[in-house]
């Protein structure tokens, strides 16, 4: 059971270039690098799964910020993939703005309460102004883990 964000973080799971238009190319993106990392096997079907999910509601969270989620039987422990788009993206966000950073969170099946635990941790470390400013300037990978460190105090 992880207890931090940034235990399930690593910096080749960072993407702070994404070159994408659309929220389907967002989290097409997000799964690829998280595929390309070696951190889920069966991309297609987390991207699915994903997909899904944000069917039911968007996981866009407002001040151009995604939280993309969802729980699979594709991973043993929760996965987290970060990008950052230059150019703002539509994703149906509740204030109806676009949006830039993206957090895929993708947990084992059966691990709700887990899973509820980090998303709203993340969702609450994002309200931090000097944390979401840090993200949206970070030159690098490493910097941006080094924040999520900072932010819980590792």
């Amino acid at each position: 059971m992880l207890d931090r964000i940034s235990d399930a973080i690593a910096s080749e799971c960072i993407d702070l270039s994404l070159q994408v238009r659309r929220k389907p190319e967002v989290i097409h993106e997000l799964v690829a690098m998280l595929e390309r990392a070696g951190r889920i096997a069966n991309a297609a079907a987390v991207e699915a799964a994903v997909l899904a999910r944000e069917e039911l509601t968007t996981t866009g969270i407002g001040g151009g910020i995604a939280i993309p989620h969802c729980l699979t039987s594709e991973v043993e422990s929760t996965v987290l993939g970060i990008g950052r788009s230059r150019r703002p993206v539509r994703f149906d966000a509740v204030d109806n703005k676009p949006v830039s950073l993206f957090f895929l969170m993708v947990g084992p099946e059966g691990a709700h309460n887990e899973h509820l635990r980090l998303l709203s941790k993340l969702a609450r470390y994002l309200h931090d102004t000097s944390l979401k400013q840090g993200l949206l300037h970070a030159r690098g990978a490493e910097e941006i883990v080094q924040l999520l460190r900072e932010k819980e105090g590792v």
